[in-house]
Order: structure tokens, then sequence, then C-alpha cells
């Protein structure tokens, strides 16, 4: 099952890229927003590398799926930011960040439970720093349909933390509490 919530997210940047300088601050506001863009590319190709790694290897039917979610999801959500980054002139990224290198190295010298168990506690603080971010976007931002895109990409961020905390649990690792929406 695939999100139908990141091509709508994605499209709804698209439409507001020419909107970047109508705002109070234009500089500021679109700069910040061109970051978090950038950011999220990276992140999209980070999840992808890690997650390629964990459906080869993986035991585990839940984690394995939700590696595979995770492959589609991003994937997804590359394809159909082209548009975007090619109207704000932002480069997506072809490789994975030091942070995430590192961590496939781990990943590749691990297997069984303890594949799993590093992968599922990779993804549980990522999600919750993610879901952090797009909250704090969704409050930055000064025009209003990328606020909106925001908002629905917060939403496939909160369900893709869903998954991952309660396969944590199933697991065994502790999780925090997922964050309101809308604080």
């Amino acid at each position: 099952m695939k999100f139908t919530a990141i091509p709508t997210a994605i499209a709804a940047i698209a439409m507001c890229s020419a909107a970047f300088g109508q705002a109070a601050d234009p500089a500021r506001t679109a700069h910040q927003d061109t970051k978090f863009l950038e950011a999220a590319n990276q992140g999209s190709v980070d999840e992808i590398e890690l997650a390629k790694i964990v459906v080869d290897k993986s035991t585990n039917d839940d984690v394995k799926a939700f590696a595979q979610k995770m492959i589609d999801d991003h994937t997804t959500l590359i394809n159909n930011m082209q548009t975007f980054d090619n109207q704000a002139g932002i480069q997506p990224p072809t490789h994975a960040d030091a942070a995430t290198e590192a961590e496939k190295l781990k990943l590749k010298v691990l297997s069984g439970q303890a594949l799993d168990k590093a992968y599922i506690k990779a993804m549980v603080e990522d999600h919750h720093k993610d879901l952090q971010e797009f909250m704090a976007e969704e409050k930055s931002t000064a025009y209003p349909a990328f606020r909106d895109a925001v908002k629905q990409g917060e939403q496939v961020v909160r369900q893709h933390l869903k998954m991952i905390d309660d396969i944590a649990k199933k697991n065994g690792i502790a999780s925090a509490p997922v964050p309101a929406a809308g604080l």
C-alpha cells in the first residue's frame, strides 16, 4: 500500500514554488524552505539506502515489509519532487550522507535479530526527528500552499512512525511518545 499523500504533497509544493518570492521576508523564508526540501531529499535517499540492505538481509516479515515500504514511498517522493527540484534549482542527492554510510556499514555486518533491532532503532529515531522537523517547518513557512504540502508530508511521517513504533513494541524496543498534531 502506498500513501497517496506523498504525491499530493509534492504536487502542492510544486504549485507553490513560484510563490516563494512573495512572503514578508522572501529571502529568509525561501532559503529556509529550500533547506527543508534539500534535507527531505537527502532523508529519502538515506532511508532507501538503509532499507535496501534490510530487505535483502532481514528474516523478520514486519521489518522487511516496513523496509520495502520505505523504498517504495521514498522512491515515489523523489520522483515526484523532480519538477520542484528543477524549478527551485535544487540538485537532488545521488548517494547517502556520511552518517548513513556509517549506518549502512553497521547493518551490512549484522544479521538476524541484531540487524532487525539496529534498523528498528534507527528508523524510530529517524522518524521521530523527521516528525519534529516537519512540525517546525509547518509552523515557520510563510507560504500557505507550502504549509499545506508540509502538513500532508507530516501525516505520512506520522503513518511511518506509527508503523515502526508498532514494530518496535512487538520486538521489545522502547520508543518515545509521538507528539500530537498541531503542537
